[in-house]
């Protein structure tokens, strides 16, 4: 009998996660505007992420600062503050002073 909470359906990812507290942003509008968030975990595809910020668009550039990389992001679910991502792009090295 699954615990309580577990709907007992097996995880359907492709990639498992590995457990991540990246400081990072959510970059939209052309990189004029941005939302702060944490990577929570991440994988060669996707990641969990926690931020404040109200509604998002399908897709948005995801700006890691801990790893120093950045991606296109497509929005697969959202529940409060927690979204989860799938990487339409692989993750590209940037430079902390070049722009996004």
């Amino acid at each position: 009998m699954p615990a309580a909470g577990d709907t007992g359906a097996a995880d359907q990812r492709e990639q498992p996660r590995s457990h991540a507290q990246d400081l990072s942003e959510i970059i939209l509008d052309s990189r004029r505007h941005g939302h702060a968030c944490m990577i929570r975990d991440i994988s060669e595809l996707g990641a969990r992420l926690e931020t404040s910020c109200g509604e998002l668009p399908k897709r948005f550039i995801l700006a890691n600062y801990t790893r120093r990389t950045k991606t296109l992001c497509r929005l697969v679910w959202r529940d409060g503050q927690h979204l989860g991502v799938h990487f339409l792009t692989t993750p590209r090295a940037f430079r902390i002073d070049e722009g996004l």
